[in-house]
């Protein structure tokens, strides 16, 4: 049988931590809410100041939350993939979007959610119950960004990131897939791309990672552990 467009919002939106828990009458409901949009590489999904009419599910590619700073630089707050959520306050609280997002892949799919949503979330405890709680290991999530962003020196930064991949292999020799590519990572780290790269060549040269393309292996985690902790 074919896979119709609502099979994929259905199969993207029951894998959120914010629907598992509803049973099927009210989780058609959500679905109902739903359409499917699709963006490629570099294009706008909304701006700062837009009007907040649709929270999105990643299905597939990814996207990128920023900030512009006066000087016009980009302060990433999020870079998101498949079966990751963004926009949610947007649309339950604050009525506009406070971020820019831009596809970073071609295709990007997201599953939008539109207003309407906010209608059935006011009648339904059962859902808006499970809003909150979903939304709450969300803030945990963003507790854990900001720790990370206050890292004061980008060495640290960098490899406290690494150390946070899935990775393979043993604890003396961990092999890690970059999500991002590496202009992204910079972005993501708030390190410009020249200071990554230069620290990357540095660490490959002192025989702590091998790098093959997105693939990186670390070769000795003590040292790397030891420069998370900003002890170079």
């Amino acid at each position: 049988m074919a896979r119709t467009m609502t099979d994929s919002i259905r199969e993207t939106l029951r894998a959120l931590p914010h629907f598992q828990a509803l049973d099927t009458e009210l989780f058609e409901r959500v679905v109902a809410c739903a359409e499917l949009r699709s963006f490629e590489r570099s294009e706008t999904i909304f701006l700062h100041g837009d009007r907040a009419r649709a929270f999105f599910v990643v299905r597939c590619g990814s996207v990128r939350v920023y900030r512009a700073t006066p000087d016009g630089r980009e302060q990433v707050v999020h870079h998101l993939r498949a079966g990751q959520s963004f926009a949610e306050p947007a649309v339950l609280s604050i009525g506009r979007y406070p971020v820019n997002a831009v596809a970073l892949e071609s295709p990007t799919e997201l599953v939008a959610v539109d207003a309407r949503f906010l209608e059935l979330l006011k009648g339904e405890p059962r859902l808006s119950i499970a809003i909150v709680s979903s939304l709450s290991m969300r803030l945990l999530g963003l507790v854990e960004r900001i720790e990370e962003l206050s890292i004061a020196s980008a060495p640290a930064r960098l490899a406290h990131y690494l150390m946070k991949l899935p990775a393979q292999g043993t604890h003396e020799h961990l092999v890690v897939q970059l999500p991002l590519a590496k202009k992204d990572l910079a972005a993501h780290l708030a390190i410009a791309p020249e200071t990554l790269s230069r620290l990357l060549r540095r660490w490959q040269d002192r025989g702590l990672i091998r790098s093959k393309g997105r693939t990186l292996d670390l070769l000795d985690t003590r040292i790397l552990l030891a420069i998370a902790d900003r002890d170079e």
